[in-house]
């Protein structure tokens, strides 16, 4: 189940911004390219690393070690989208918007390693609550 997330909406829902203008005008920019794949990164690290703080200060356990690590995959993420920024009308933008991209997906994967929320939808309520809370 977590492959079929990962797929859809990480790499085609998270993409669109560069695929969808694609479809239109059957051009790439490059320079859009790349502000299009650091900005799926930027997101999705931000989003993924604030998740996981949460879920490590909830733990009876508290690491400062994973906490570390998810401080500065944001920072990288926020430099690189800089750097892709100042960058954006080189080709060594593109390069580097590539790389961070693939890092950032890997990151993504380990993150959600053992993420239950992936891995068994069903156990988990909808915003709102299940349709259960009907039943009484």
């Amino acid at each position: 189940m977590k492959i079929v997330f990962f797929i859809v909406f990480y790499l085609l829902l998270g993409t669109a911004g560069i695929w969808l203008p694609w479809l239109v005008n059957l051009s790439i920019v490059p320079s859009e390219v790349a502000i299009g794949l650091v900005t799926v990164v930027v997101s999705a690290v931000s989003y993924s690393s604030s998740e996981r703080i949460l879920q490590i200060i909830e733990e009876k356990s508290f690491k400062k070690g994973p906490v570390f690590i998810n401080m500065v995959a944001l920072v990288l993420a926020l430099v690189f989208t800089l750097v892709v920024c100042i960058l954006k009308d080189f080709g060594i933008a593109v390069a580097i918007s590539i790389i961070v991209y693939i890092l950032s997906c890997v990151f993504w994967w380990f993150q959600n390693k053992e993420n239950k929320n992936i891995e068994n939808p069903s156990t988990t309520s909808t915003l709102g609550g299940d349709a259960s809370q009907f039943n009484k």
